[in-house]
């Protein structure tokens, strides 16, 4: 987490040496609860580049970082529609990762539900479009849609889990990531910030 906190915050100091427009913009996600804070550099008149870092709350919880670049049609940077392009990497837990919950007992025994604790390293990236309002005050409202794919979590769980439930959990957790986790395939955000 820490690694990622640097590398958000030398990309917000490297974009913004130049005297072109920032926008600094927060959101939240509603299907699967998480914060997002994202830092936008503008060059030229209708390009922009930057940074998107994502914490998700509920089950698989971490941090997710993503790059993007955009093109604006309008040929203004601080309004208008745009196309973006988005590259990442997030570090998230396991969907049932509880640290009071590692086993399980079955017929008197006690086994281990997972193989190994920790995170796993999700991939991915996407392409949207997207719409952003500038007040005169430098009040930015933007919202984007698109899709998106990221990879989903390795298998986990022990080979006993697994066959208590018939070898069903990795196939549960998988298309749970992608129905309603952070690999959900649509891309949809509204944020709220600042111009500077």
């Amino acid at each position: 987490m820490k690694k990622i906190i640097a590398v958000f915050c030398a990309g917000m100091i490297t974009f913004g040496v130049s005297a072109q427009s920032n926008s600094l913009t927060l959101g939240l996600g509603v299907l699967n609860p998480k914060v997002r804070v994202q830092f936008e550099h503008g060059f030229g008149d209708m390009h922009s580049a930057g940074v998107n870092l994502g914490y998700y709350l509920v089950n698989w919880t971490g941090p997710r970082l993503e790059g993007f670049y955009r093109v604006y049609f309008g040929g203004d940077n601080e309004k208008g529609m745009f196309m973006q392009g988005s590259a990442g990497a997030g570090f998230l837990s396991f969907a049932l990762d509880d640290d009071d919950l590692t086993t399980f007992m079955d017929g008197g025994q006690t086994y281990n539900i997972y193989n190994s604790n920790g995170t796993w390293t999700t991939l991915g990236g996407g392409i949207a479009f997207g719409g952003k309002m500038t007040s005169r005050g430098g009040f930015v409202f933007e919202s984007t849609m698109g899709y998106q794919f990221w990879t989903g979590p390795p298998s986990n769980y022990s080979s006993d889990y697994d066959l208590y439930w018939n070898d069903g959990t990795d196939l549960a957790e998988t298309l749970g990531y992608y129905l309603v986790g952070p690999g959900f395939p649509l891309h949809f955000q509204m944020k709220l910030g600042y111009n500077f």
